[in-house]
């Protein structure tokens, strides 16, 4: 009988591949998550969402022909549990490259997950898709686009603030991503909604949210850099974390260091796509009421 292959291990005489309009679009998409989409993502988005072989079977066959890539025996413990993660290979950056008319050499791809970031990275994920669903079910709201992390890391802002103690101090900008939201407003005006994303995945206490998040937070939206890099003059951060009590605690930080009406939070169990945009899930700085981060 013959040994079963690990997850990780291609096979030696792959069975043939013709790729498929959704073979390219999965490569695609893989590359603007930042690289990084697990199979569970891969099925919601392309699949039956039901968690059926055919995903897992089409992304073997990707797999074993070097399209994509998958952990080694040294890393696969880094990956969070219950989770099957994906990244480019070359074979499959050459793909991407190929439908913008790039070549493989001009193409800025991950080619290796950021193993200590797995999870926070899959959450990042998880909210864009929930974004993205919530737009396209909404009859008022469209996503007109997302600019993930690496962008911000490859060409940080850095912005000048004023720390707790009264001092200047210049930090560089990097959230999580951007998206802009049109949202259908009366008489025809489209209203455009702007957000900085923060996906925090600590659950104790982080007195350096003040120093890291809030104070450079405000400044970036009210600065000079933010309306030149966007395009819009007004701009708010979501915030979601782990839990109610950290939540909480940071919208009081929040409140007590300039961030009023400028910071949303909410928690990952709060949010679904049916009530992620014009549901009251979302606490604003400043304000005790439950809101919604478009308008209802």
């Amino acid at each position: 009988m013959p040994l079963r292959r690990r997850p990780y291990q291609r096979s030696l005489k792959p069975d043939p591949i013709r790729l498929t309009t959704r073979d390219k679009r999965i490569l695609e998409t893989i590359h603007s998550f930042d690289g990084l989409l697990s199979l569970r993502q891969i099925d919601k988005l392309f699949f039956s969402g039901q968690g059926r072989s055919q995903s897992r079977a089409r992304m073997r066959l990707l797999f074993d022909n070097g399209y994509v890539n998958m952990p080694d025996l040294e890393s696969i413990h880094q990956v969070p549990a219950g989770e099957t993660i994906y990244w480019l290979d070359k074979k499959g950056a050459a793909i991407v490259a190929g439908l913008s008319g790039k070549r493989t050499s001009q193409l800025k791809w991950r080619k290796r997950p950021r193993y200590s970031l797995i999870e926070h990275d899959l959450k990042v994920n998880d909210f864009r898709i929930v974004i993205q669903d919530a737009c396209r079910s909404a009859k008022d709201s469209e996503l007109r686009y997302w600019i993930p992390e690496s962008a911000f890391a490859s060409q940080p802002d850095k912005i000048t603030y004023e720390t707790s103690s009264g001092k200047s101090a210049i930090r560089a900008v990097r959230p999580d991503g951007f998206f802009l939201i049109d949202y259908q407003a009366r008489f025809g005006r489209v209203k455009p909604f702007s957000f900085l994303l923060e996906v925090d995945m600590s659950s104790e206490d982080n007195p350096r949210f003040v120093r890291e998040k809030i104070r450079p937070g405000v400044a970036y939206l009210k600065s000079a850099q933010y309306v030149e890099r966007f395009g819009q003059p007004h701009g708010r951060y979501l915030v979601i974390t782990t839990g109610r009590r950290r939540m909480l605690n940071m919208k009081e930080q929040a409140e007590r260091h300039g961030g009023r009406n400028l910071f949303y939070f909410s928690t990952f169990d709060d949010l679904r796509a049916g009530t992620v945009l014009a549901k009251p899930v979302w606490l604003l700085a400043g304000h005790q009421e439950p809101r919604s981060i478009v308008p209802s």
